[in-house]
């Protein structure tokens, strides 16, 4: 596994700069203080994968995949996250953040972009990819000699041994250059799946994503986790000391004695406030990287994609009710964080320009 520290290390210090003002964006901490996910651990777990990479998070990602992503390579997006009877197709966090970053790969870096999700969750995950598609086609077709390849979506069986297989077969098909995870889910050392406040999900409801860490890790392959609670996959390259700023260590409900937190580690692990917001800030790194504002993530985009991915099914992960809300946070919330992202990045690419 690589570490994210080279990563850090290569960047010059203006670059640096940026990426600290967009993590301090993306953990800013405005999920409701009861009745919902827990409060006050936004900073303390983006603190020690901090200190695990030695530099800004966003940034050590982007990084990463500009490095990794040759133009026309396959970068997969995992996500999708809950199960029935709460989250029967899924939350409103993890499609619309991976639907922006997968934006920015195909507009920065020309990737092919294949998300894999379980069946369970494939209408909001299909509908952000709708919207996207017709976005790009669009962009594309005002832009000589861009070669759009439309942004596709392979599922996942549930199960240990049909995700053994697939993830297999997924990995030696299309060769990715990058696997990227927003708001997945990871087992813990028992092999159990969690929710961030505890409650621990039948493994034989849960398609066993993570595996592609595994397998990609085996063939060499970057390896990036976004997530916000401990449970998603990548924070296994920090685990005890996200266990140690959870409330309760991460206490699982079942009683299973290792806790929420997974055991599934990943090359660069981005802790942000939201999962969403995490992955709108790699985009928003890479595009500062690139000098690019045109894969800036915008505030009419973020309100579309929340709204068809709510008309698909998906719920609020805070309250599991099918409504315009991500964690907790109306809508509003969430346009506001990506028009502040959008103007940090925005002054950033522009200073570097001029220098």
């Amino acid at each position: 596994m690589t570490s994210a520290a080279a990563w850090t290390r290569a960047l010059t210090s203006e670059q640096v700069e940026s990426g600290n003002r967009i993590d301090r964006l993306m953990t800013l901490e405005i999920r409701p203080l009861s009745g919902g996910l827990p409060p006050g651990i936004v900073v303390p777990m983006y603190e020690v994968c901090r200190s695990h990479h030695g530099g800004p998070l966003s940034m050590a990602a982007a990084a990463a995949l500009k490095e990794k992503v040759a133009p026309g390579s396959t970068v997969f997006i995992a996500t999708g996250a809950g199960v029935a009877p709460n989250l029967p197709v899924g939350e409103t966090d993890g499609p619309v953040g991976a639907a922006a970053l997968a934006v920015a790969l195909v507009k920065g870096l020309k990737a092919k972009v294949v998300f894999i999700t379980e069946d369970a969750h494939l209408p909001p995950v299909a509908a952000a990819i709708e919207l996207i598609n017709a976005k790009l086609a669009t962009w594309a077709s005002q832009r000589v000699g861009f070669r759009f390849e439309p942004v596709t979506v392979e599922s996942f069986p549930i199960g240990l041994n049909a995700g053994q297989t697939r993830s297999r077969e997924l990995v030696e098909t299309y060769q990715p250059s990058a696997v990227v995870f927003v708001e997945r889910d990871g087992p813990n050392v028992e092999g159990q799946f969690h929710g961030v406040r505890g409650d621990c999900r039948d493994p034989l409801t849960v398609g066993y994503v993570y595996l592609l860490a595994y397998h990609a890790a085996e063939a060499g392959i970057l390896t990036v986790g976004i997530g916000d609670g401990g449970n998603e996959v990548g924070f296994g390259a920090v685990r005890e000391a996200i266990r140690d700023v959870l409330p309760l260590l991460g206490r699982s409900l079942a009683g299973h004695a290792s806790g929420v937190v997974t055991v599934v580690a990943t090359d660069v692990t981005v802790s942000a406030a939201v999962s969403n917001w995490g992955a709108c800030a790699v985009a928003a790194a890479l595009a500062v990287l690139l000098d690019d504002a045109e894969l800036l993530h915008d505030k009419d985009t973020e309100h579309e994609l929340i709204a068809v991915t709510v008309a698909a099914g998906a719920r609020d992960g805070a309250t599991s009710k099918q409504t315009m809300v991500v964690d907790g946070i109306d809508f509003v919330g969430h346009l506001a964080f990506v028009t502040l992202l959008k103007t940090v990045a925005s002054i950033s690419i522009r200073t570097a320009k001029a220098a």
